[in-house]
């Protein structure tokens, strides 16, 4: 039996010997069986050291009188070194039987024998110990049956196939009541206890065993084969909590009404403190239609598209040939047939590393994985634990960051688990109270918190926070990927205290416009998170290494005095380049901007170079101080440049315009503030603040008179 994390049984399995058996200790099997199967099977049980002479000398008699054995006078210990040991029914083997009960009585407890006894009496069919006796024929936990539930399930101790309920109804009501009057002879239950059991019913169909997270459950008999993670009774209490498998599985549903059928979904989440399994499905269509809906596609490699570009980028910040903010050439390169392209076929010119990334650019992806070199990434994915990953770097070439390797969601999510474990790497775990795997670093830890930081980018968020419209935001880190020719739609999302992927797909492989990761996948991951996630839940806390730092928001670079502004980003300190800014210099006129040649060549043939025009923060300005008064007080936030609708931000949260000027304030709170601008186009700048309160004389003095504030 796999249970929950908090024992609720998940999944029985067939033991070897083709029976449900589902031991369980005596104390969970209620308070009625123990009772009723001493009082009809052995009434002396507590008295005699394993046989009880004065029943032997009953039976004697009573067989003698008949002329035809009609009682054995075996006990419950007799009767457990029978069922233990089957022999053929002589009297040597009943003297030896005899002889090994006494022999038991001296080795074990009462208690125990009785447990043992109960969690190997045969019920019928192949049906083995009350626990599965009591969920076969009245789908419930032994520790739950009734006094008139017990005593069928003892009556069945008689005669299995006579006395089964769901064909012979009226022989079991007939034998439940005799026994029941039975048990108010002896004191065992009051004239009311039995009055009220004779009013109930018998079962008029067997149950089916639990069988509930199949491949949750699987995967928890899988790695409880090992020794010490079963308990006595043999049962595996897995790591799945009830609360979250149930979400995941409505909204795993959700996600594919008006989808195709062929179209299946599966998800994990995971905890990041211990790499546990929270909850998964392996195939929200497991057991419909069609051969496929058995494939537990959580297990399968399939392609990833653009999931795993993030760990590119890391390996690049970990080399200190990356920040955030580094400018990269989302241009044309040369290369025929073969060259990347974006996914919208566009290009972009001049992008930072953080909206690259963000916005899955794939001529950027490209860039990035030649500087660090393709075996760096293939030994990252192996050490990752990338198992389908079996060629050599130059099989695969640039698809390796493009989603041209195969990898499993399961997989995937141990990656991204990596990186809120701040590069520590570890296997994900299916029980309990596994002890804790080895962890090892395959990113530093400051590289993992870049990444992370980047895929935090709130404007990503913007549809999905309209769907959400009305309720408090939760800071989601999360990726998506979509597979070439439209095969899988992935998202990965992060929060503090979980990982999620998602995947949606037809498992025999065929394409369908649908899978697209950003519009299918992401909507039920974003939904997932948030009702996982506790409200107020901080966010992570980055390493030290990892500061904040002004940049020129054009080349990413520290800000020259060339650069005509300025913005903040994150770098790693140590390990970043501090250079300063390249692309602004003093020309002949003025400064001007020295562009690479690659950007300089696609600037001069798509006649662009005057129109790049990157979004920049006006209002409030970057490291300005606010003194707050007691009635509060509103700053503007506003800018110029940048491409379409512009989205504000404060500290992760969307700040809407103002229904009168259409414009946007934020109401000021005390602390230091992150202000996001981000446009349509995936350009985006930051500026921090900081408000404190004060005195009406602080206010008079020290409060600057800024257009920016009301």
């Amino acid at each position: 039996m796999v249970t929950d994390k908090r024992g609720i049984p998940l999944r029985g399995y067939l033991s070897e010997n083709e029976e449900w058996s589902l031991p369980v200790p005596l104390d969970e099997m209620g308070i009625w069986m123990p009772r009723v199967a001493v009082a009809l099977e052995d009434r002396g049980f507590y008295y005699h050291p394993g046989v009880d002479g004065i029943s032997l000398l009953r039976a004697m008699i009573q067989n003698i009188k008949a002329g035809k054995v009609v009682s054995g006078g075996s006990t419950i210990t007799t009767q457990l070194i029978r069922l233990s040991v089957p022999r053929k029914r002589t009297p040597l083997n009943k003297a030896v039987e005899f002889w090994q009960a006494v022999q038991l009585e001296r080795l074990m407890t009462k208690s125990r024998i009785l447990e043992l006894y109960l969690n190997k009496a045969p019920f019928g069919s192949n049906i083995r110990g009350v626990e599965a006796a009591a969920r076969a024929w009245f789908g419930k936990p032994a520790k739950e049956l009734s006094l008139s539930e017990a005593v069928v399930l003892a009556g069945l101790l008689r005669g299995p196939a006579f006395y089964r309920p769901d064909r012979h109804p009226e022989r079991v009501l007939a034998l439940r009541d005799r026994l029941l009057d039975r048990l108010e002879e002896l004191s065992v239950a009051s004239s009311d206890e039995v009055r009220r059991a004779k009013l109930g019913s018998v079962p008029a169909k067997r149950f089916a065993i639990p069988s509930s997270c199949s491949e949750a459950a699987a995967h928890a008999a899988a790695q409880g084969g090992s020794p010490g993670l079963r308990d006595r009774y043999g049962r595996i209490r897995s790591s799945i909590d009830r609360r979250m498998q149930d979400i995941l599985e409505q909204e795993l549903r959700l996600a594919l009404s008006g989808l195709p059928r062929e179209i299946t979904a599966a998800a994990v989440i995971v905890e990041n403190e211990t790499g546990l399994v929270r909850a998964y499905v392996g195939n929200i269509r497991a057991g419909g239609e069609g051969p496929a809906s058995w494939v537990d596609c959580g297990s399968s490699p399939r392609s990833p598209g653009s999931l795993l570009k993030p760990f590119a980028y890391a390996l690049a910040f970990e080399s200190g040939k990356l920040t955030p903010s580094s400018m990269l050439a989302d241009t044309p390169m040369s290369m025929g047939q073969t060259a990347p392209r974006n996914f919208d076929r566009l290009y972009r010119g001049p992008v930072p590393a953080r909206t690259a990334l963000a916005d899955s650019l794939n001529v950027p992806a490209v860039r990035v994985l030649r500087s660090i070199g393709p075996n760096r990434l293939l030994d990252l994915y192996r050490r990752l634990g990338f198992s389908g990953i079996t060629k050599d770097a130059g099989w695969y070439g640039d698809s390796l960051v493009l989603g041209g390797c195969e990898v499993s969601l399961l997989e995937a999510a141990g990656a991204y688990r990596t990186l809120a474990a701040g590069g520590n790497y570890s296997i994900i775990s299916w029980i309990e109270e596994a002890p804790s795997p080895e962890k090892r670093s395959v990113i530093s830890s400051g590289a993992a918190a870049l990444t992370i930081d980047i895929l935090k980018d709130e404007r990503r968020l913007m549809p999905l926070y309209r769907e959400l419209f009305g309720e408090e935001g939760t800071v989601i880190a999360f990726k998506t990927g979509t597979s070439y020719g439209l095969r899988d739609a992935w998202t990965a999302a992060v929060t503090k205290p979980y990982t999620l992927v998602v995947w949606l797909g037809d498992p025999t492989g065929k394409p369908h416009e649908e899978l697209v990761g950003i519009r299918t996948a992401a909507p039920p991951a974003v939904r997932i998170m948030r009702k996982i996630t506790p409200q107020g839940t901080n966010w992570f806390k980055y390493p030290s290494e990892v500061m904040n730092g002004e940049v020129c928001p054009l080349s990413g670079s520290p800000r020259n005095p060339f650069c005509p502004s300025g913005a903040t980003d994150l770098y790693i300190e140590g390990i970043s380049s501090r250079e300063p800014c390249r692309l602004h210099v003093m020309g002949v006129n003025g400064p001007e901007v020295d562009w690479p040649p690659e950007i300089e060549l696609f600037l001069s043939e798509t006649g662009s170079r005057s129109s790049v025009s990157h979004i920049e923060i006006t209002s409030p300005r970057n490291e300005a101080s606010y003194i707050m008064g007691s009635r509060g007080g509103k700053i503007l936030l506003d800018s110029k440049g940048g491409e379409g609708e512009i989205y504000w931000f404060v500290d992760g949260e969307l700040a809407l315009p103002s229904e009168n000027s259409g414009k946007v304030w934020w109401q000021m709170k005390e602390g230091r503030h992150k202000i996001s601008a981000a446009d349509a186009s995936g350009s985006s700048a930051h500026v921090w603040i900081t408000v404190r309160s004060g005195s009406a004389e602080e206010l008079k003095e020290e409060l600057p008179l800024l257009e920016e504030v009301q």
